[in-house]
């Protein structure tokens, strides 16, 4: 017999009504609220805890790969016993003991452009944890014709970094070109557990804000992390009139 307390949603989000600006109906829109997250590591993980903690009604997990012992030392969720098993079920086991009332889907796909509408057609709000370069070119295009907000992460060696997107401009490519053959590779970079974190991290405030109508986002802006100096900046980052995905130039 289970005999674990029923925490009610108030409960669970008495704090947030009590920021300055937060409106209650805005806080109950969280219970409503569906987010996608792209790529179920470290990043993912950390940006899924939190938004689940805060009361997010809705996660929808993707990512088709399985747990391996090198991923134990960043991807808080797991454990030494879920070595082998997918990903995305892995972290809703531990997702719904943080809020059993949760809905999690878990989808071991990996995101395409054949596939992303399908995907994504439901979350009100993208979350991209991918460390492809491939995958991110995807949620771009698919930030641009959806109009839906997309924060995208990543992190090497001490430095984490978070940049919205929302229709319009500037758009990724605005910010770093084509990413298309860029890949994450922790194993030869390096990189510190935490950082990757932090990036997670940023990522559920800016969804968490984006819900709740309150703070700048980080839309249009890149947001750095520098864990190895303790040092943090945000840069506006201007939009190409020649970028291929996002300058009316060139449509889609």
């Amino acid at each position: 017999m289970d005999c674990s307390p029923v925490i009610s949603d108030k409960e669970r989000v008495r704090r947030l009504v009590s920021l300055p600006g937060v409106k209650p109906e805005r806080v109950a829109r969280l219970r409503d609220t569906t987010v996608a997250i792209v790529g179920v590591g470290g990043i993912g993980q950390a940006a899924a805890q939190h938004l689940v903690a805060q009361g997010v009604g809705r996660i929808i997990l993707i990512d088709p790969d399985r747990v391996e012992a090198h991923n134990l030392s960043r991807q808080i969720l797991l454990t030494p016993p879920m070595v082998g098993q997918f990903k995305v079920d892995a972290a809703a086991e531990r997702l719904w003991e943080l809020s059993p009332t949760v809905q999690i889907e878990q989808r071991r796909d990996q995101l395409d452009e054949a596939n992303v509408d399908a995907l994504l057609q439901e979350a009100a709000i993208v979350l991209d944890g991918v460390d492809l370069g491939q995958p991110r070119e995807v949620l771009n295009r698919y930030a641009m014709r959806s109009g839906k907000p997309v924060f995208f992460a990543g992190a090497t060696g001490y430095e984490a970094q978070v940049f919205g997107v929302h229709g319009g401009q500037p758009c990724l490519t605005c910010l770093f070109g084509s990413v298309a053959d860029v890949e994450d590779d922790c194993a030869a970079t390096g990189v510190l557990g935490p950082v990757v974190g932090m990036a997670g991290l940023v990522q559920a405030q800016e969804v968490l804000k984006w819900v709740l109508q309150v703070g700048q986002s980080l839309v249009g802006r890149l947001w750095q992390w520098d864990g190895f100096s303790g040092s943090t900046r945000i840069i506006a980052i201007p939009s190409r009139t020649d970028c291929p995905v996002c300058s009316p130039a060139h449509p889609q």
